[in-house]
């Protein structure tokens, strides 16, 4: 199977589609830096951090005024979100509340009186951009209104993050986003977080939603949505069906991130075997998977699969490390092999511009960046066939020596290097490497002139 790279035929830049939901330990920091998570979206903090950025824990009683900065307890966000902006990496702020589980449920309800609500954003918003209440200016741009409020649960009284109908949903965001659209023009302002829109319940909430934004001529600037699948093609179908939707309500300039992602196993009644007797187990076995060779290589075709897409950025849930959705690093703050794919983006972003690719196989994924100086090639081979693959590189400088640096993720290694080279023929024959769940990275590099004639 032949592939060929033109590193002169420039697609456009590589986007930050390799972030995370939630911020690091002091063990899993120095991984953030290493593979430069690009943005930290706020949402379902957990331990001693639990919760510490949503609204209720900022602002605990809600009949207090609004406007006097002794009502706000910043002091846990305040350091949670220092230690995020410590590793290099941006904010996604989003307002509202964590997923409530188990037996009890304490801010599921919509807030009681929606304009106050958003007064209390906007403070929030100022303390961490304006210094208002002893605040910072992170200059944080991307604020998201809410979590989730199409679960549609069959017990509405236990839903997990809003109890109310698509109807006061749409009033209520009209309310919110308008207020904070016109404190901060300059921010983007987005709503809302389908938990998954391909289900006929959650696109009539969506389009009820959307008939009142339009109705109201709501500013939406971004539209997040979550997607949990096993199949990039799948993917395709959300941003497809967003875009369709957005489209009909008139909303043609709000782009698309996607907040939450990750590998989830697409079977038929799958939520109900997790409700039967040893469902823990299954939970163990797709999570322990997500976490393999098989979630890495997963995860860098999904990411692929933003970049050539309209999606503007995407972050992966989640990083924290204390949840079992935590699949990139265990308890003890160890990576794990799906965070190979993010060590593999990064290489992607160190080239800047994605480049031309052309050639197919079906369950092989291939993406390249870069120029004649450095180039990056990375290959996902998710469900592919266990062949020889031939990659031909077009755009190098003929007169230059360069070096090509061959990184693995697969059963036996964790983004390790398996082979150098120099020269860099006109054909790289790659089919040792590439069995099916597996990644690899190629960085080719242009050895100076002043170190090409030492060598």
């Amino acid at each position: 199977m032949k592939y060929t790279i033109d590193l002169t035929e420039k697609l456009g830049d590589i986007k930050p589609v390799n972030g995370v939901c939630n911020g690091p330990s002091k063990m899993t920091a120095k991984y953030f830096k290493k593979a430069h998570i690009p943005f930290s979206r706020l949402h379902d903090m957990r331990t001693h951090f639990h919760a510490c950025c949503d609204v209720p824990s900022i602002f605990r009683d809600f009949d207090a005024d609004e406007n006097d900065p002794r009502n706000y307890d910043f002091t846990l966000s305040d350091y949670y979100i220092e230690k995020i902006k410590e590793c290099g990496t941006d904010i996604i702020y989003r307002l509202g509340s964590s997923m409530e589980q188990g037996d009890f449920r304490f801010y599921n309800d919509p807030p009681k009186d929606f304009a106050k609500w958003a007064r209390i954003c906007e403070h929030i918003i100022r303390h961490y951009n304006e210094g208002w209440a002893d605040g910072h200016h992170y200059d944080i741009k991307y604020f998201e209104i809410w979590n989730e409020p199409d679960t549609c649960a069959k017990n509405r009284e236990m839903d997990g993050q809003w109890t109310g109908t698509a109807e006061e949903f749409g009033e209520f965001l009209s309310v919110v986003a308008t207020h904070l659209k016109r404190c901060f023009p300059d921010r983007y302002i987005g709503s809302y977080p389908s938990c998954n829109i391909l289900t006929p319940e959650r696109e009539a909430f969506f389009r009820t939603v959307f008939s009142i934004l339009q109705k109201n001529q709501v500013p939406i600037d971004f539209c997040p949505w979550h997607c949990y699948v096993d199949r990039p093609e799948r993917t395709r179908q959300y941003i497809a069906k967003i875009r369709s939707l957005l489209d009909e309500y008139g909303y043609h300039d709000t782009f698309q991130v996607c907040t939450e992602w990750n590998y989830f196993w697409l079977r038929s009644g799958i939520w109900s075997e997790f409700e039967l007797e040893g469902g823990e187990y299954v939970f163990e076995e797709m999570f322990t998977t997500a976490s393999s060779e098989v979630g890495a290589a997963y995860s860098l075709a999904q990411m692929m699969t933003f970049q050539q897409s309209e999606v503007r950025m995407a972050t992966m849930h989640r990083a924290d490390a204390l949840s079992m959705y935590c699949t990139m690093f265990n308890i003890y703050g160890v990576p794990q092999k799906q965070f190979g794919a993010f060590y593999a983006y990064d290489a992607l972003r160190e080239g800047k511009t994605e480049v031309s690719v052309s050639g197919d196989s079906d369950g092989v994924y291939v993406m390249a960046s870069g120029d004649r100086d450095y180039a990056c090639i990375a290959v996902s081979q998710y469900r592919g066939a266990w062949t020889n693959y031939h990659f031909e590189v077009k755009g190098l400088d003929a007169d230059a020596l360069y070096t090509a640096e061959y990184l693995l993720t697969d059963d036996r290694h964790h983004f390790e290097p398996v082979g150098k080279e120099k020269g860099i023929p006109d054909t790289l024959s790659l089919g040792r490497y590439l069995k099916e769940n597996s990644i690899l990275v190629i960085k080719i590099r242009k050895i100076p002139e002043n170190q090409a004639l030492t060598l």
